[in-house]
């Protein structure tokens, strides 16, 4: 089983890196590639992958390190990214001598010796290596980014929002797995029933207190999305601020709403759900291929008032009728989701999140020309940072003044910064979720 493990998750790591591949995507990539079925082995080679992703820095520092005077990008990419799991495997999963030994025999079965030779005084090196020590020689925010797997400057940032406690705390949140949360589809049975068929499947549930139809799994046999009661639509997987964030739109039967950046539509089924599949919701990405696993989504589900339109948000939308109400999830720095996709804390830099901002004011603002009045667009992004956030909701009001701030509805979270007290933020560390961001803005005029 090893063998099949190491191999994929090797395969993938090299995907993130040549083509800035999500977690799932490499994945999804490197099983159609190899054609490993073994399911166990598939699992335990997700977990290496995003494991080792998570703690990328530490790695690559202790990688550096042990293949000096050479560096590590002079390795080959398969080679380079065995060495980061093998790093992983000794370090962080603790094992001992004839483990690690037996590890790197199966790298030589996987890669060739011959491909490993350049590095083997590398893998003694790496068992010898005082993390510890190392480390306590760095400045403090090297220190603490290493030992909370963060970039420096995302570790200046939280110090800075939060205060060095609170944001030691944030930091080391995200690398405590999230919580799986599901949805009973009421388009399909009944809650009591949903439960049920779940139930017979292995999988316990826990309500979460304050969140319309969502429950916490607690145990289950074998992953979520190989039950029958998942194939047959009868349930939905979904975070606690996902939902949170459709309940703050308030749908209701017969209305009109505007899901924008509706891809791959878990918020779009929510809505439908809510209306009791009565009224309209057109639903606006612009991306075809993330389109066509909406497409899916709703044949699962079986809501049939969405409508599927492929358009660029930030430019103007080709609609000739304004809603009663919008979700805009816009494209964003995704700092609230670390917990569940590691890899990209390692692809944001201080210098995206002005062109990000940028473009998320744009979409509130082409939003806005399709509300009717007394209207509500519902803003929501998986960031913490507050240029994403509270600034893009203070440049919107100061540059529409037909446009309010309506209070959010959830007693859940905390409030917002700088004073927008009407606004929500939310942070694994508290929350028990995604890091998110909530504001209900509502046409005046």
């Amino acid at each position: 089983m090893l063998n099949d493990s190491i191999t994929i998750a090797v395969e993938a790591l090299s995907w993130m890196e040549l083509e800035g591949l999500s977690e799932r995507q490499a994945f999804n990539r490197s099983y159609r590639q190899l054609k490993l079925r073994n399911e166990k082995a598939l699992r335990f080679g997700f977990s290496l992958m995003t494991e080792t992703i998570r703690r990328l820095n530490v790695i690559d520092y202790i990688a550096n390190w042990a293949v000096s005077p050479k560096n590590l990008d002079d390795c080959k990419l398969g080679v380079r990214n065995f060495l980061r799991i093998y790093i992983y495997w000794v370090h962080f999963r603790k094992v001992d001598f004839n483990e690690a030994l037996g590890f790197i025999k199966t790298g030589r079965r996987i890669l060739g010796r011959d491909e490993l030779f350049p590095i083997e005084e590398a893998f003694g090196k790496v068992l010898g290596f005082d993390l510890k020590n190392m480390i306590s020689k760095e400045s403090e925010n090297l220190r603490i980014s290493l030992e909370t797997f963060h970039q420096e400057w995302f570790v200046e940032y939280c110090f800075k929002l939060f205060g060095r406690d609170e944001g030691i705390q944030l930091l080391k949140a995200y690398n405590e797995l999230p919580s799986t949360c599901v949805k009973i589809n009421s388009l399909k049975c009944e809650t009591d029933d949903g439960i049920r068929e779940l139930e017979k499947e292995g999988v316990i549930l826990e309500k979460i207190q304050d969140v319309e139809n969502l429950w916490k799994v607690v145990k289950k046999r074998k992953p979520l999305v190989t039950l029958k009661s998942y194939r047959d639509g009868l349930f939905q997987i979904q975070d606690i601020t996902s939902q949170v964030a459709c309940m703050e739109v308030e749908a209701k039967p017969g209305q009109l709403i505007f899901d924008i950046c509706a891809a791959p539509g878990i918020k779009t089924t929510s809505l439908i759900q809510f209306m009791q599949d009565t009224g309209k919701i057109i639903s606006i990405d612009r991306s075809d291929s993330r389109m066509k696993l909406w497409k899916k989504e709703m044949q699962r589900v079986g809501g049939t008032i969405a409508d599927p339109v492929i358009a660029d948000a930030h430019e103007d939308l080709p609609l000739i009728t304004d809603a009663d109400r919008i979700l805009l999830d816009p494209p964003c720095s995704g700092t609230g989701i670390y917990a569940r996709s590691p890899s990209m804390k390692w692809h944001i830099r201080p210098n995206h999140i002005d062109n990000l901002a940028r473009l998320q004011f744009e979409m509130l603002k082409v939003a806005s020309k399709h509300l009717k009045e007394k209207g509500i667009i519902v803003y929501a992004t998986c960031s913490i940072l507050e240029e994403e956030n509270e600034l893009v909701v203070e440049k919107f009001l100061k540059t529409t003044p037909n446009f309010k701030l309506a209070p959010i509805k959830t007693s859940l979270g905390t409030p917002g910064f700088r004073e927008l007290i009407e606004t929500k933020r939310f942070y694994p560390h508290k929350d028990q979720s995604a890091g998110f961001f909530l504001a209900r803005i509502q046409r005046i005029d």
